[in-house]
This record gives C-alpha cells, structure tokens and sequence, in this order.
C-alpha cells in the first residue's frame, strides 16, 4: 500500500509539473505559477521536485555531458561529448532548473515556512534547494539566484561566491534545525521518513560542497568544512545511508538510461561505452570491481600477450587470447595532426563500436537504476581530504582512505579488498609505475602523494556521479586523462582540453533575461567553455600541448589482463594459443 501510494503521488506530481511547464512563456511565468500549486501538498510536490532532479542532473546531463567530462564514457557521439554545446538543449536544462525544479521546491518553501508544522519539510526542500544549486554554480557559473525564484521580470546573476556562501549557511541552519520527532514527508522519495538521514545529508552535502570550492573561496570552504568535520557522527556512516535517488518499474518512471538505450535500441556510436582510460585503471591492479562495473564484450578482440611459460619465470612465450574487456578511448582513434601513426599498429582501428566494453546493464541501465547523490565510499574519501587541509577527523588519512575502499567494494558487493589494498600504488605510501595508455602518453601509475591516491579513488568509486568527478579534477587537475582528440568542428581545434564550465543558454537567456545575461557574460569574460570559474584551480595549470609530445601505440590496455604467466591464464580457464 506504501509503495502505491508513492507511485500515484509520483504521477500526479509529474502531471502538475508538466501543466506548469506548458504555460510557461518568459521569465516572469516561470517564477510566479500564482495558484496552479495551491491545492498541491508539500509530499506531491517533492516527489516531482525529486523525480525532475534525477531525470535532469542524473538522466539526461550526466549522459549528454558529466559522464564523458569525468572520463567514464568513451567516444560516445554528439556535440556535447565532442566538447561543444547545442544551443536548444541548454535552453532545456536551463528552463528544467529554474521551472520543474527550483520554482516548484520553492513553493514548499513559501508555502509553509510560516507553519511549525511543517518546519522540518521546509528544511528539507532548503536542503535540495541547495543540491540543485550547488549543481548548477559549479556548472555555468554565476546564475540567478536570489531574485530568480520571487517573480521578478528579469533576474540577476549573482556571484559564485554570494551562492556559496548562501547554500552552505542553508545547510548548516536545516542541519541544526531537524526535529528527528517531528514532522516527516508523507512520501519521502529518497530517505522514506528518516530523519536522522536528513541531517547526514545536509552536514554531507556541506562538507562536499566545501572541499569542491576549496581552492577558489579558501577561508569559506574551511570555515563549513571544519564545522561539518566538527560533527563528524553525523556525517554518512554506511553504505545503508547513502543518498541516492532511483528511477521506477513502470514505464513513466523509466531511467533515462533503459528508455533510452535498452527498450529502444540506439544507433551504436551514441551508446555508451566504457572509458579505455578508466578501465585502464581497474585493469592495471587487479581491481575486482571492475567485473561489477563493466560488461563483457559480446565480441572480444584477440590479443597477442608474452607470458612466462608454465612453471617458469624467466622463460616466455607468445599467446593469443580473447579479451572481452576493453575500453574505447574519448576520441575514438583519433590522433593529433603531426603525430603521424601507423594505424596499423593500433588493435582498436577499424573496430566496430558495439564491439567496445559497456557499463555493467543490471546497474547502469536498468529500469529502476539508482543515481548516487553522495555514498559512504565518496564521503570517506572527502574526509580523507579535509583531513590534509587540516579540517580536523577523528582518523588519520590513511584510514579515511582504506575506508573508502572498503566502502566502495561493500557497495558493489566485490571480494578482494584485502589483496587489492596491498598493491603498490594503491598501498598507502606506496607508488606504481602503472601501463601505458593507447598513445602511450598518460598512464594508471599512482604516486606517493596523498592527493593523487585520494582522487584516483574517489574516480574509480564513483562510477556514473559525472558531475562529482568533472567538479574534482576542475579542483584538481590530477586524474591521467587524455583530451577529447576528436572535438566538434565548430571549436576550430584539433583536440579539446576538458571544459572548464558550461555555457548560458543564448536563446532563453538572450531573449528573456538580456541585461542580466549581458552583465553576466561581461563578468565572466566571455560565455565560453572555456572561462574558467572561481572554484576551478587556475594557479600552476596549462592544458597539455598534446602536438608537442611523442606518441607510441601499444596494447598495455590489455596486457596480462589474466595475469603474468600461462599458469594465471590455465587457473583462470581462459583459452589460449601458443604462437
């Protein structure tokens, strides 16, 4: 009966939305809809809020643009993943934010906060008020926000920083303010009812918020990063508590990824395929979770591999084999003009693209998928973090760091933890040389360094939370990745370093908001991909100048995959051939 009842508020949530939307003509409709709402209970408008989030900001961006900027997608087709934009689709996401989003949790939040009664499911849409915002800052930019939801005919873009500043001190007050006996959502879509993860989530999300802005707002981000540090009990504590908002059985509720790649079978070059780099990581250490990660190749390639011979280590011998786990790199094939390869060299020209690894099916395509907001893997490695920049813990960074991997083993039900943790490179202060890339010009070696640990992690931890790990390496610049080789025509560039944010939407913007969105391009320099925002690191970075270096071809992608000799090939049952 619970379960219906969700189902049929979830509908009539979607119904309304989809009303409000249709009557929508400029700025000002979007945000006043005076009555459409009025009968409308906070739990009918949450569940809709909820549902619009994940099928926006999980479904169709993560697809379009977060996964292929945090390099779990490879070669995948369309402007977006080739590093443009289409104008169209910004025009969409940006009226998604502001309409289905943003001006429909707002009103839970004009409509009650005056109440007591409902003090405690104000500070829950406060709470993904300040998710959905911290989303789309760290995207485009400044953006409007505080007039943005009060009416007005035009809206002002305000700072980075003032919207930090804002959401941040809205977490820390909704925090503080959750009665764990009081009132609760009639259908809560994502903690059902539990309070007491409410107040994980909000000091979570704070603390991530924190350390993403930590380079470009230093005395901000340490003041919430420490406070949230502070009350450490009551950040995520398992796995039983992370965040995650999922998709449903019934067809309206369908994940983007089943509707759109499953039940209607697309076109192979837009389909997703695993990273060659990304796998290249979990390949390189005998990483377990990539059999939970990742599907196997209906049509494997035949790789050529030198292995000691059975019972030797110093005798080798040449072997054929099936490998049915391979990535497909960000560009395809493509090159740097200059580099003048002999595509003959190369296993993966010419390959069919259906031919490539995908993500794993029941997880990342299912009708009922879940999209992870923040995880206990994530949250351990974000400690691990705080912890360097002297944030405070009750643990050392080393054990934040083992914790996070034992975390994210648990999460996908992977065995090994034990052997993996002890493996150069992902043993604490240990390092690893790591294999080579397709062009040899990056690799999955793991240094010493505390960072470079922490980061390569939370990457492999966080498979498919695009926007998180675009966010990290912005703040970072330290995963191994190469440029997109093969951009859209319309950059005049022959590769594309990785975006540095998002463009405004020219035409919703252009036509409805002009001023604002002229002021805020003249602020931001430009409304390019590549201005860079306040909380992307910019102090010591240049993009690769990728002509410049000397590539080299190479099958270390899959390279004793199976192990280092025939005996690992034979214990493994894998069919081979002496050549």
């Amino acid at each position: 009966m619970k379960k219906n009842k969700r189902y049929v508020s979830l509908k009539l949530s979607v119904f309304i939305i989809l009303f409000s939307t249709s009557c929508t003509k400029d700025f000002e409709e979007i945000n006043t809809n005076e009555y459409i709402f009025n009968e409308a209970s906070p739990s009918a408008l949450f569940t809709g809020v909820v549902k619009n989030t994940l099928d926006l900001v999980g479904g169709t961006m993560n697809d379009q643009l977060y996964n292929t900027y945090a390099s779990f997608y490879g070669g995948k087709g369309g402007q977006f993943n080739r590093y443009f934009y289409t104008e169209q689709a910004l025009d969409q996401y940006w009226k998604k934010f502001y309409v289905n989003i943003l001006k429909n949790n707002q009103d839970i939040i004009d409509s009650y906060s005056g109440d007591s009664n409902y003090s405690n499911r104000v500070s829950i849409a406060k709470i993904w008020k300040s998710y959905v915002y911290s989303i789309l800052v760290s995207t485009f930019g400044p953006v409007p926000y505080q007039e943005a939801l009060q009416g007005e005919n035009a809206a002002t873009y305000d700072s980075e920083e003032f919207i930090y500043t804002d959401i941040l001190a809205e977490l820390k007050t909704a925090f503080e303010n959750i009665d764990v006996s009081g009132d609760t959502l009639a259908q809560d879509p994502i903690f059902d009812g539990d309070l007491n993860k409410w107040k994980k989530f909000a000091n979570s999300l704070r603390l991530k918020i924190a350390l993403r802005i930590s380079e470009g707002f230093k005395v901000l981000a340490r003041q919430h990063g420490s406070d949230a540090m502070a009350n450490e009990a009551d950040l995520i504590g398992s796995n039983a508590e992370n965040v995650v908002m999922k998709w449903g059985v019934e067809q309206e509720n369908w994940s983007f990824n089943y509707s759109r790649y499953i039940f209607i079978e697309a076109n192979d070059d837009v389909v997703p395929y695993m990273n060659l780099h990304f796998l290249l990581n979990l390949k390189t250490y005998k990483d377990p979770r990539l059999f939970k990660l990742v599907e196997p190749s209906n049509d494997p390639i035949t790789l050529t591999d030198v292995v000691f011979r059975s019972g030797s280590t110093t005798e080798q011998i040449t072997v054929e084999y099936e490998l049915p786990y391979f990535g497909r790199p960000l560009g395809g094939n493509a090159g740097v003009e200059g580099w003048d390869l002999n595509q003959n060299d190369n296993i993966l020209n010419g390959l069919a693209n259906r031919r490539f690894s995908r993500p794993k099916l029941d997880v990342f395509m299912a009708q009922d998928m879940g999209y992870n907001v923040i995880t206990y893997a994530e949250i351990n490695f974000i400690k691990a973090e705080a912890k360097e920049k002297g944030w405070g813990g009750s643990k050392s960074t080393e054990q934040y760091y083992y914790d996070g991997i034992e975390a994210s083993f648990q999460q996908y039900g992977a065995t090994g933890v034990a052997e993996y943790k002890n493996r150069d490179g992902i043993q604490w202060e240990t390092s690893s040389v790591g294999d080579r890339g397709l062009f040899g010009l990056v690799t999955s070696g793991i240094s010493n360094n505390a960072l470079d640990k922490i980061t390569r992690q939370r990457w492999l931890a966080s498979y498919n939370q695009g926007h998180d790990i675009w966010c990290m390496q912005k703040r970072t610049r330290a995963l191994p990745l190469i440029d997109q080789f093969a951009p859209d025509g319309a950059t005049g560039l022959d590769y594309a370093p990785l975006p540095e944010r998002m463009v405004y939407p020219p035409l919703s913007e252009g036509g409805l908001n002009n001023a604002a969105y002229q002021d805020a391009i003249l602020n931001m320099g430009g409304n390019t991909l590549y201005n860079t925002l306040q909380m992307n690191k910019s102090e010591d970075y240049s993009p690769v100048q990728w002509e410049t270096l000397v590539p080299e071809l190479n099958q270390d992608f899959g390279t004793h995959f199976y192990g280092d000799s025939e005996d690992d090939l034979i214990a493994q049952g894998i069919d081979y051939t002496i050549i």
